[in-house]
C-alpha cells in the first residue's frame, strides 16, 4: 500500500494560511475586474443601475462591491453543495439559479422604482407650475420641488435640475426621458419643449399635464386591478412542475433516485427553469399601460 504523508499541526497550518490568501488575492483580482468592466459600460446604464440598487438597498450601496458579493456567495453554495454530495448538474443549476434570482430581483425593484417615478410625476409637475406661478425660475422651482419630493423622485428631480443649469431646459427633459425610457417622462418632455417655444405657456402646459397624467394614473390602475387574478393564477400553476419533479424523487420507488440520476437532475433543472420563464412571460403578458 503507498504510504500517506503525515501531516503536521505546521503543514496543516500553512496549507490554511495558503488557502486563506488564495482566497484574498481572488477576492482582490475579482474586485479589480468587476470594476474595470463597470468603468467601462455606458454612463447611463451604470446611473441605471446605481439609482435601482440605492431604490433597493440605500444609498450607501456599491454596485461593484454588491455584483463581488453575490458571485462569491454563489461560489461558496457550489461548495457546500459539492461538500454534501450532489453531482455537478445539480450543482450548475443551483448555481444558475442562484445568480437568476438576484437578476429577477434587480428588474423587479427597477420596475417598482420606475413606478414610483410615474407616480410622483403628476404632482411634482404640478408643484413645479404653483412655484413658476409664484415667480420663480423653472431651475429655482425644480430645486425647491426636489428638496420636498419623496424618494426617489427627489433624486431624479434634483439631477433635472442640475442638468438644465448645464444642458439647457429642452435638452436637459429630453435627456432624463431617454435615460428613464418612460412614456410618461417622454411627454413630460415634449411638453416642455413646446411650452418654452410659445411664448411663457409653460405654467399652463405643465398643470394640464399634471392633470392628464393623473388621469392616465387612474386608468392603469384598474387595468392592473383585472390583470392581478390572471397573473396570480398563473404564477400558482407555475409550482405545479418544479414541486412534482422534486417530489418523484422522493415519493416513487426506483432503484437510482431521480435526484442521483444525471437525466433526472436535467428535467429538475428544465422543470425550476420553465418556472422561471413562467413568471417572466405572465409578467410580460399581463403588463398592460394606457
Amino acid at each position: 500500500m503507498p504510504m500517506l504523508l503525515e501531516t503536521g499541526p505546521l503543514a496543516n497550518a500553512l496549507a490554511a494560511l495558503a488557502l486563506g490568501f488564495g482566497l484574498f488575492g481572488a477576492q482582490i483580482g475579482a474586485l479589480n475586474g468587476l470594476g474595470w468592466i463597470w468603468a467601462r459600460l455606458d454612463e447611463d446604464l451604470r446611473e441605471k443601475v446605481s439609482a435601482v440598487l440605492a431604490f433597493a438597498f440605500g444609498p450607501k450601496v456599491a454596485p461593484v462591491d454588491t455584483l463581488a458579493l453575490l458571485l462569491f456567495a454563489n461560489l461558496l453554495i457550489g461548495a457546500v453543495l459539492a461538500a454534501a454530495g450532489l453531482k455537478l448538474p445539480s450543482i450548475f443549476i443551483l448555481s444558475f439559479t442562484g445568480l437568476a434570482v438576484p437578476v429577477f430581483l434587480y428588474y423587479r425593484a427597477a420596475g417598482r422604482r420606475a413606478r414610483e417615478l410615474e407616480l410622483a410625476l403628476p404632482l411634482a409637475l404640478q408643484q413645479v407650475a404653483n412655484e413658476m406661478a409664484a415667480g420663480a425660475t423653472l431651475e429655482t422651482a425644480l430645486k425647491k420641488v426636489a428638496g420636498s419630493a419623496p424618494a426617489p423622485a427627489d433624486v431624479e428631480i434634483a439631477r433635472l435640475q442640475r442638468r438644465v443649469e448645464v444642458m439647457g431646459i429642452d435638452e436637459a427633459f429630453a435627456e432624463m426621458a431617454r435615460r428613464l425610457d418612460s412614456r410618461s417622462f417622454t411627454l413630460t418632455a415634449s411638453v416642455v419643449r413646446v411650452g418654452t417655444s410659445s411664448g411663457g405657456r409653460l405654467i399652463e402646459a405643465l398643470k394640464s399635464l399634471s392633470r392628464t397624467l393623473i388621469e392616465i394614473e387612474r386608468l392603469n390602475k384598474k387595468i392592473r386591478t383585472a390583470s392581478e387574478n390572471g397573473r396570480r393564477n398563473l404564477y400558482l400553476m407555475s409550482f405545479i412542475g418544479p414541486v412534482v419533479a422534486i417530489a418523484s424523487g422522493f415519493v416513487v420507488d426506483h432503484e437510482t433516485s431521480v435526484l442521483d440520476d444525471g437525466l433526472g437532475q436535467l428535467l429538475v433543472g428544465i422543470a425550476i427553469l420553465a418556472f422561471l420563464a413562467a413568471h417572466v412571460i405572465g409578467h410580460l403578458l399581463t403588463k398592460a399601460n394606457v
